[in-house]
């Protein structure tokens, strides 16, 4: 096979998806911490989904389509439908390669090699500060393996699977916490899963070059585990927020727009980035603290429109509204959180936010869920509270795509009850953003949870079945009942007379079982003000924060 058509390449991805199903829960078993939440393969598998059933959509099999018109509804239905930041992370890739097949009728050796090149630039560019020894990794070795050879097209894809089925093998020794847990980064064995599938589509069944099965031997790493967590790709959000500026540049006069271009300009020169788009339209939303330079360069590409600059520091007002708020029939400002739990869900709609998006551990909604429910609350502007760091990711790309839509980075269910208690629906949302982000370092976070296999990480021992507790995200105890672990973390985290701490009972616990914990609390540290809360999450017994 010397090249492929659109067909061809709509069927080997619709293959490696199913693949990627076959390998979902390996791919979810390895993760650094032994907390039901591995679901790093669900991610990527849901997000193949919908980049596979876009293509279905925009390219029937009842006609013939180009590589170009493929690939683009691939890169499509993965931006709006990726999960987690595993998702966030291929659908980027797939508008790289996207990107290299513009135009394209078939897909050569040649265009390969362009494609996985622009692939691995746009994995690189979804996160803020990229970690080697990740997905990223693994896609970029597999994307340099390939780079002047004059291979075939099967032979090329081949080269691509085995440099990034090595690359899984050393990304323990690129990031230390995956050495220390003794696993392969789970990302990245979705990556070797995908290209993997392609292959042997590619190959045929008669006749595969590879075989998958052997992947299988990744499932059991050292102390039984696999790879890392993908919240170490987080997209870093500064703190210096600056001005928050954000407009669309269009070409004007046939001339195509470089989204790379304009994409690393605005890396060098701005806080927090997101550059998306396409050769027609580029939508940009910076934080910089000197707005001139910013619109100049945008000028003298195109035509700008859309502008909103937003000073948090109060120093100008906001310049343009870029449409939103004005005619718009719901509220102003609306919170939007994400939550998993019945209990959690009125304890936000309670204390006033529009809606809640459920979600969190093992079910982290799409980009779409997200931009959906964000509309469906008909306010001007929307603050998402992600309340996980593995969506954070997604959250970012929906404000991407929104600019109506704004994200407080808060991690976990503790932060996001700080970040709600500061909330000021009568203030505007850049006021709001700052004070709802800048409470979230006061605020120290446990989770207890019940351990999944056996791990040895940050000098604790872990056997099945123990109940570990984390503060501030770090594996911290392993004990023999959830509510030691609950009390043992609490004590750790600095407390003091003056404290505040609440405790969210989950996962099938009671106010009853939480009540012993509090009352030794009460009695060691005399005015403590400890509130017991249902929160009815099912992955977490116990979820706590001390103020």
């Amino acid at each position: 096979m010397e090249q492929l058509r659109g067909q061809d390449l709509k069927q080997a991805f619709s293959a490696a998806t199913g693949c990627l199903e076959e390998y979902r829960d390996a791919v979810n078993a390895l993760n650094v911490f032994p907390v039901p939440d591995g679901d790093t393969g669900t991610n990527m598998l849901l997000t193949m989904r919908a980049a596979v059933q876009s293509v279905a959509e925009e390219c029937p099999d009842d006609q013939d389509h180009s590589v170009a018109s493929v690939s683009s509804a691939l890169a499509q239905g993965a931006f709006y439908g990726a999960r987690g930041n595993s998702g966030v992370i291929l659908s980027q890739f797939f508008r790289g390669f996207s990107d290299a097949l513009a135009d394209k009728e078939c897909l050569t050796a040649q265009d390969l090699a362009v494609a996985l090149k622009l692939a691995s630039a746009g994995a690189y560019k979804s996160v803020g500060n990229p970690v080697e020894g990740t997905m990223i990794t693994v896609i970029r070795m597999a994307s340099e393996a390939v780079q002047g050879s004059d291979q075939d097209l099967p032979s090329l894809w081949e080269t691509a699977y085995h440099a990034a089925r090595e690359a899984l093998e050393h990304t323990p020794e690129q990031l230390p916490v995956l050495a220390e847990a003794g696993v392969v980064d789970a990302g990245g064995l979705g990556i070797v899963v995908l290209i993997g599938g392609v292959l042997q589509w590619i190959s045929s069944a008669n006749s595969p070059v590879i075989d998958l099965s052997e992947l299988s031997r990744f499932r059991a790493a050292v102390n039984g585990g696999g790879p890392i967590d993908t919240g170490f790709l987080n997209a870093t959000l500064e703190q210096e927020w600056g001005y928050c500026t954000e407009f669309i540049i269009s070409s004007v006069g046939g001339q195509d727009l470089d989204l790379d271009r304009v994409r690393s300009h605005y890396l060098e020169i701005a806080l927090s980035t997101v550059v998306v788009g396409d050769e027609r339209n580029v939508r940009v939303h910076i934080h910089v603290e000197d707005t001139v330079p910013a619109l100049s360069y945008a000028e003298s590409l195109g035509v700008v429109s859309g502008i909103k600059i937003d000073n948090i520091d109060s120093q100008n007002q906001r310049f343009a509204s870029g449409g939103h708020g004005s005619e718009t029939k719901g509220p102003a400002l609306a919170l939007l959180p994400v939550a998993q739990g019945e209990g959690l869900a009125h304890l936000f709609r309670d204390s006033g936010c529009a809606d809640v998006i459920e979600g969190g551990q093992t079910m982290n909604p799409s980009v779409q869920q997200i931009l959906d429910a964000a509309r469906d609350t008909g306010a001007g502007d929307v603050i998402v509270l992600p309340n996980n760091s593995n969506i954070i990711l997604a959250a970012e790309q929906a404000a991407a795509a929104e600019p109506s839509i704004h994200v407080v980075p808060t991690k976990n269910v503790p932060q996001g009850v700080a970040a709600l208690l500061a909330f000021n629906p009568e203030g505007q949302w850049q006021e709001n953003v700052e004070a709802m982000t800048a409470v979230l370092s006061n605020v120290a976070s446990v989770e207890v949870t019940a351990a999944v296999r056996d791990v040895e990480l940050n000098g604790v021992e872990v056997t099945e079945g123990q109940y570990i507790a984390l503060l501030d995200g770090q594996l911290v105890t392993a004990v023999e009942s959830p509510e030691l672990a609950l009390r043992f973390t609490l004590e750790l985290a600095e407390l003091s007379g003056d404290a505040i701490v609440s405790i969210y009972y989950g996962a099938g616990k009671t106010a009853s079982d939480a009540q012993p914990v509090a009352a030794e609390l009460e009695v060691s540290f005399p005015g403590i003000q400890v509130d017991l809360i249902e929160g009815g999450q099912p992955h977490h017994h116990y979820l706590a924060s001390v103020e």
